[in-house]
């Protein structure tokens, strides 16, 4: 089935050529459009998207309204945020409104719908993605990506697909144990708790990519996009 899309942005041409961009994927299917906030609301609570992409270039109280009456309205859409504002605060502010990811308005269309693809395969929330021009991705991060072992890396990027230990053993040819023990190692390293903790900070930094996590002729798997074995991603 296509995956089910909102646009909500006041500015007429670039939403409607936002959708004519879209509408053009095989795969999705833009399913409404508003230019107001309520508009946005009574719409996405009527149509019920699998995702709603929305323009946030307002002060933080306004958005958080917003954000929190579409989580209301539909509180199974995943949330992607399309802003022009470079404002640090502003933007770690909105990141933790419960949004699924935000990008930049410069960012290209491919990373749109690369976006949308990752968010619609996985469902188990937490891992927002992120788009931003590099200069401020620098001010945001803190940590450096060398801290991480090669294999680390691998471990992490197939993680932020969605794979369990267990296929990520399988694809990289460990003992689940061992996987296990460098997603241990990257938490330490990096200062997180969990895995969704570690593979949205990874992409927040743009340590790992977006075409990276999307890449099909890496870590491809039988079961497509996500590489799902049927269950969950597992701990540590």
């Amino acid at each position: 089935m296509p995956i089910r899309i909102h646009l909500a942005d006041d500015h007429t041409m670039f939403r409607e050529g936002l959708a004519a961009i879209l509408g053009s994927q095989n795969d999705v299917d833009v399913v409404g459009q508003s230019s107001t906030g309520a508009e946005a609301l009574e719409i996405v609570g009527r149509s019920r998207p699998d995702v709603v992409v929305t323009q946030l270039d307002m002060q933080i109280k306004e958005a958080e309204e917003i954000l929190s009456g579409i989580r209301s309205a539909s509180p199974e859409s995943r949330i992607v945020v399309l802003t022009l504002w470079d404002n640090l605060r502003y933007l770690q502010a909105i990141s933790r409104m419960g949004i699924d990811a935000y990008l930049h308005k410069s960012s290209s269309s491919e990373e749109l719908i690369a976006t949308i693809g990752l968010l619609s395969s996985t469902r188990d929330g937490g891992n927002a993605v992120v788009s931003m021009p590099r200069d401020l991705l620098q001010r945001i991060g803190e940590e450096p990506m060398g801290a991480l072992s090669e294999r680390e890396t691998e471990v992490l990027v197939l993680a932020a697909r969605g794979l369990s230990n267990r296929l990520i053993g399988q694809e990289l040819h460990l003992a689940e144990a061992t996987v296990k023990r460098h997603l241990a190692n990257v938490y330490q390293k990096i200062g997180v708790r969990s895995r969704s903790e570690a593979v949205r900070r990874a992409l927040a930094e743009q340590w790992i990519g977006i075409r990276e996590i999307t890449s099909a002729d890496r870590y491809a798997s039988p079961d497509g996009f996500a590489g799902r074995d049927g269950q969950g991603p597992d701990g540590p």
